[in-house]
């Protein structure tokens, strides 16, 4: 185990490299990579209900969806609309991802297992390595 320092957003970044190397084989580096995520999970819970958006934008957004899916040709006047139409939820959206990004900035400690250079499995890529670095040993 190792303590990390960092904010909030170098964290989410960290959970996100760990769900791309989570297929890789190996079962001792599969079982730390596991246990990193669930931790990191647990950690940034507050974040991630922070940044859940209300059901009434979700169903904004999948009107958005469905016209940019279907009607090429005036897709772009119609969402403009649709969101001047909804222009306080759209407010109350972009205000909370504001919001978001501001206790991204939030520095946190956390425990972290760490993974050796010898557990890492053949073929893993720069990319991922890169993407998992701080918890590499």
């Amino acid at each position: 185990m190792t303590t990390i320092n960092a904010k909030k957003g170098e964290l989410v970044n960290l959970i996100n490299g760990l769900f791309q190397v989570q297929e890789l084989k190996g079962k001792t580096f599969g079982l730390a990579v596991s246990k990193n995520i669930k931790i990191l999970q647990t950690e940034l819970k507050d974040l991630e209900e922070a940044g859940k958006p209300s059901d009434e934008f979700m169903a904004l957004a999948q009107q958005v969806n469905e016209i940019a899916n279907a009607d090429e040709e005036g897709a772009e006047a119609k969402i403009a609309a649709l969101e001047t139409e909804n222009e306080e939820l759209v407010k109350s959206r972009r205000e909370q991802m504001d919001m978001v990004t501001a206790l991204m900035e939030d520095e946190m400690t956390v425990e972290l297992n760490t993974l050796s250079e010898k557990m890492l499995p053949e073929d893993i890529t720069a990319s991922q390595i890169n993407n998992i670095i701080k918890i590499i040993e």
